[in-house]
């Protein structure tokens, strides 16, 4: 079972989008919630909860979850990253923890100075100009591609709960035109464009989606080249 430090877990509260006190509320929380522990599971009622910020998935919570941040299984919730991008949407970017109890209870308060020290060593790090070499080498930001994962993963959400609204519009037609509907054809016209844009708004939410998981890789990859080559030059120094 992975245990994540507080600093750990606000790179990836960082990297989901949270900032400010919501960064170091939010750490507070996660440990409170989890202990750091990615892995756990409380499968207690009123309580189906997974890993750090125990998501809960209890009942028509899992189905919903499950369609509106695109997990294939509960279990993906295990993965760092994924349950912290869950949590920053539920907690709307920081601004509301009440769905949590250890907020509501207070027991996260326990938590808040590793918290606090997390986050400000974090946001420190992200924050900070890079030095530039001679040679004008490209730098990338990874906090613009982590923030273009976030709103696109927005996007992307907001396009899923879109087609289920649209599905409605297929419905209508049968329901409110009736049988003339029907002979004159402008009821089947209805729900064809109906599917259409159901299909048409599907296919730019899968794709947004796509967007999205490209570049968080193509910002995980970049983060762990940075930290693998930063390791070398302290060695190189220490040698």
């Amino acid at each position: 079972m992975t245990k994540l430090s507080a600093e750990q877990i606000a790179r990836h509260a960082y990297a989901a989008g949270f900032r400010g006190q919501g960064l170091t509320t939010a750490v507070a929380v996660a440990l409170a919630e989890s202990g750091g522990r990615t892995t756990a599971h409380n499968a207690t009622p009123p309580d189906n909860s997974y890993g750090l910020w125990q998501i809960n998935m209890l009942g028509a919570l899992g189905p919903e979850r499950r369609h509106q941040y695109h997990l294939k299984s509960n279990d993906q919730l295990f993965d760092p990253a994924t349950n912290a991008r869950v949590a920053n949407s539920i907690s709307r970017d920081g601004h509301d923890f009440t769905p949590w109890s250890t907020y509501t209870n207070g027991a996260y308060k326990d938590h808040l100075a590793a918290a606090r020290k997390a986050a400000k060593d974090v946001t420190e790090h992200h924050g900070k100009p890079h030095a530039q070499s001679g040679g004008g080498a490209l730098r990338v930001d990874d906090d613009v591609l982590h923030g273009y994962v976030r709103r696109t993963r927005h996007v992307a959400d907001a396009l899923g709960g879109a087609t289920g609204q649209l599905r409605d519009v297929r419905d209508i037609a049968e329901d409110s035109f009736g049988r003339i509907g029907k002979e004159s054809g402008f009821a089947g016209a209805l729900a064809g464009f109906g599917l259409a844009l159901q299909r048409q708004v599907k296919g730019v939410g899968t794709h947004a989606d796509g967007l999205a998981e490209a570049a968080r890789k193509a910002a995980k990859t970049y983060r762990d080249h940075e930290t693998a080559t930063a390791a070398a030059l302290t060695d190189v120094r220490r040698s």
